[in-house]
């Protein structure tokens, strides 16, 4: 988050301060060239002050001169002036408008104690329109809001540690964020990013023989109670390990649970799976109902699959090309990156059914 504010300082260097604090066509001369001064040598109330000054004359160039100097002020340690340039990013007043730069500006302001930049900085990050979470003091902020029972401050938490989005990836923090909100929740979206990121998680190893099951076992051995996970084979194990998938499971249960109360995403993740037997053991007709059902909420990646599985035959009774032509068209529709390639590719083998595809696509465009 020190990032842009250093690059507004630099920026600000570049400009001559005591005429931007006057303004264009002044001298500075008097109380006007004093205030200049004391904002050149980095007194942020002065640069805020000038920040404000140059504002009030208007104008695209003074605009710009403002955000210059609230920038330099927010370095310099004002949370009014980080507020200042962060609704600057937001309006588009001079500088380009930019909800990711005014976050930076909003964060900076909470750092300083401004508890309404705080929670604007969090509804742009749990809205998604920031991605970076800014640092182990963001993410106690989201954490702050999740524990309090909002279930989206979770996922985008969990979302930040997962990709390493301003924090260092932490798998083990986004499954236990994601958890918190399906349990306590019951967030559809939670359970679909839990069962995902459940089914994601590479196999490793068990000794059965060695696992304790009860307390006194437990404390008996000097070991933890339940399964033991290792990521090679123990040395000493020889045949007694075993090589397993710790995630599949539980993640199917809770994928099952998002798509079965509508969720698309679970629905088409849960297809997806169930078709290419990746995770899952291969399921095809239970694979073309879920993708079918994601496809009805105008899933485009839902869509695109359950064409080429009608296409195939895969899935239903036999190969249905008619159908697989009207679905290929649909995920053109929705923006289905190749759908429409492979819709007219499709088509050339139709013959004489063209025109009956073609009409029956329209026919489903028309209705929704």
């Amino acid at each position: 988050m020190r990032t842009a504010a250093c690059a507004a300082a630099l920026i600000a260097l570049t400009f001559p301060l005591t005429a931007i604090a006057a303004g264009p066509g002044k001298a500075t001369t008097g109380e006007p060239a004093r205030a200049a001064a004391t904002a050149a040598r980095g007194d942020a109330e002065a640069q805020y002050q000038a920040g404000l000054a140059a504002r009030k004359r208007r104008g695209a160039e003074s605009l710009r001169q403002a955000y210059v100097w609230f920038g330099l002020a927010a370095v310099h340690g004002s949370a009014a002036a980080a507020v200042e340039a962060a609704r600057a990013c937001e309006e588009g007043a001079g500088v380009p408008r930019s909800l990711e730069r005014a976050g930076q500006w909003w964060y900076r302001a909470a750092q300083l104690g401004d508890m309404k930049a705080r929670q604007r900085w969090a509804d742009l990050f749990v809205a998604g329109q920031i991605r970076s979470v800014g640092g182990i003091e963001g993410a106690s902020w989201i954490g702050d809001l999740a524990r309090r029972g909002q279930p989206r401050a979770a996922i985008a938490l969990a979302a930040a540690y997962e990709a390493g989005a301003g924090i260092a990836p932490d798998p083990a923090q986004a499954e236990s964020w994601l958890r918190r909100a399906a349990l306590l929740q019951g967030d559809s979206e939670a359970r679909t990013g839990l069962g995902r990121l459940l089914l994601s998680r590479p196999a490793a190893w068990r000794v059965p023989d060695e696992e304790s099951w009860t307390v006194k076992d437990a404390e008996r051995h000097n070991r933890p109670l339940g399964p033991i996970w290792y990521a090679t084979p123990p040395a000493d194990a020889g045949d007694k390990a075993v090589h397993l998938r710790p995630g599949i499971d539980e993640g199917a249960r809770w994928l099952t649970l998002a798509a079965e109360d509508g969720d698309a995403e679970a629905q088409y993740t849960l297809g997806k799976t169930l078709a290419e037997g990746s995770e899952l053991a291969i399921d095809q007709i239970s694979a073309a109902r879920w993708l079918e059902a994601a496809a009805h909420q105008r899933h485009p990646a839902a869509t695109m699959l359950l064409a080429g599985m009608a296409a195939r035959g895969e899935g239903f009774p036999g190969k249905d090309p008619l159908r697989a032509y009207v679905l290929y068209d649909r995920a053109a529709q929705l923006g289905q990156a190749g759908a429409a390639e492979a819709r007219d590719a499709l088509g050339k083998s139709l013959g004489r059914q063209l025109g009956r595809a073609r009409s029956l696509a329209e026919d489903l465009n028309a209705r929704r």
